[in-house]
């Protein structure tokens, strides 16, 4: 051993000193290989970045056999950012295999489309204006109609579904939702703006039987065709405050946002 060496001067190359070979666990080589220093040896566990392709690691390039998800977009894997072009199966604008796509109602307003399980969903909050029955802009402002869709009540929700297209029953949101996770929080992330099922929820508040609206940025509504008695139905809650997603039995009277299903 060199004197340096002797007195604590090493020559460090990375983790190994290149003077009398003793290796230090800090400063390892992962350039060529996240999980295995290229100086010493040394191997670790879960340090490969898959997010922005399954089968290469984002920070040193190592290739793995891995299988892309395209089960919820047939051109966009869902456990990274890996894209391909063509391989919708489009019949009247919709993918027959992963639901991906868009739908074009009778005022020529464009929706964007998903599959939940095995429902097509709209994956934007409607925005017909009825000739017929109730509907509201939150607070009474067009300029909350882009983002947010109107505000409907029951029978109105369930009288302008376009055709080929329905409220859902309460048993519908249950079977479609129970395929995003095993409770209300992991709904939650799966429907949230980005989360892996295309939902993007949009948090638009409601609007009471007094006229009052509610909980803009706060909470979503969406009306289920399922009524309980003859004054109540059924919709689903989502919350931002609690991160949770739920059932609830709501006066028919009030104004909730609708997401269709497809027949």
């Amino acid at each position: 051993m060199s004197f340096k060496c002797s007195i604590g001067l090493h020559t460090w190359n990375h983790c190994t000193c290149t003077k009398c070979g003793k290796k230090r666990n800090e400063q390892h080589d992962l350039a060529n290989d996240c999980e295995k220093c290229s100086v010493c040896g040394a191997t670790f566990e879960n340090l490969h970045d898959w997010s922005r392709d399954c089968q290469k690691c984002s920070k040193c390039g190592k290739k793995r056999e891995a299988e892309h998800d395209w089960k919820n977009n047939c051109e966009k894997c869902s456990k990274c950012s890996v894209t391909r072009s063509n391989m919708h199966q489009l019949v009247d604008g919709i993918c027959q295999i992963c639901g991906h796509g868009s739908f074009t109602d009778v005022d020529g307003k464009e929706y964007k489309t998903i599959k939940i399980g095995s429902s097509v969903v709209m994956a934007e909050n409607y925005v017909r204006i009825p000739s017929e029955g109730k509907h509201w802009a939150y607070e009474d402002d067009d300029k909350n109609v882009v983002k947010n869709g109107y505000l409907y009540d029951y029978e109105t929700a369930v009288k302008i579904a376009p055709k080929g297209w329905h409220l859902p029953s309460k048993e519908e949101w249950e079977n479609a939702l129970k395929t995003l996770g095993d409770n209300g929080k992991e709904i939650f992330e799966h429907i949230k703006v980005g989360g892996s099922s295309g939902f993007d929820n949009i948090f638009s508040g409601w609007r009471n039987a007094r006229g009052a609206f509610n909980s803009l940025g706060a909470s979503a509504h969406y009306w289920s065709i399922t009524k309980e008695g003859d004054k109540e139905a059924w919709h689903i809650k989502v919350s931002a405050y609690s991160g949770q997603t739920e059932l609830e039995k709501s006066d028919k009277h009030l104004g909730f946002s609708v997401r269709y299903f497809r027949d």
